[in-house]
């Protein structure tokens, strides 16, 4: 299955959707938090928790994405640890 991946900003406020092609059915759908000015010094900290724990959802839903595609048989190759690197570079 594979998935429509749309990226931009709300703001200043980086975002990320990724929905499944055929169906249009969005997958995983996030986006940087709003800081406000208001908030205490715990209140922030907090905030970094929360942001941070969002981040790894994000990325341990595009794993299980990923994961899916690749039982599925929808993937050309098994993705390799790091590839992305790789493909930066330009090797």
């Amino acid at each position: 299955m594979p998935y429509r991946i749309s990226t931009g900003l709300k703001g200043s406020n980086p975002t990320l959707q990724i929905c499944d092609a055929s169906s249009g059915s969005v997958r995983v759908a996030w986006e940087y938090p709003r800081r406000d000015p208001h908030l205490s010094e715990e209140e922030l900290e907090l905030l970094q928790f929360r942001r941070e724990e969002a981040i790894h959802d994000l990325f341990r839903r595009l794993f299980l994405l990923t994961t899916e595609q690749y039982l599925k048989g929808e993937l050309d190759e098994a993705p390799a640890l790091g590839a992305w690197r790789w493909r930066q570079a330009g090797r």
